[in-house]
């Protein structure tokens, strides 16, 4: 999904991430930014999760924390791993679903495809 596109749809509730460049959802609508900077940045929840930093940069970009790293983050600072692992998800167009859903029990309870060879979550109707 290009970054016009998101921002034409979204308007103030995204951003590039610093970090990597791709887009994600702003700290105030970003439930895993927020509990990472509770941890204290990135590279202090990479150490204390026993992740790479890149791989914590994902999971903020992409709003979702895999599994066991989304118990350990409810076990360090609370946060629900619902709120951690499912993105506030938005439909663009008729057919991208942003951003991509990863998890397998998300996209069969929404009725989401796999993701596609390029990563990205499509929606045909």
């Amino acid at each position: 999904m290009d970054i016009t596109t998101l921002k034409n749809v979204l308007e103030h509730r995204i951003e590039l991430s610093p970090a990597t460049g791709r887009p994600r959802f702003k700290a105030m609508h970003n439930d895993v930014l927020f509990h990472i900077e509770r941890l204290g940045g990135t590279a202090k929840a990479a150490k204390l999760l026993g992740a790479f930093p890149a791989d914590v940069e994902q999971w903020i970009d992409e709003h979702h924390v895999p599994q066991p790293f989304a118990d350990r983050i409810h076990k360090l600072t609370g946060a629900y791993v619902s709120c951690i692992q499912e993105p506030p998800t938005v439909l663009i167009g008729e057919a991208n679903v942003w951003p991509p859903v990863r998890n397998g029990d998300i996209q069969k309870r929404l009725g989401l495809p796999p993701l596609a060879d390029d990563g990205a979550t499509r929606v045909y109707s």
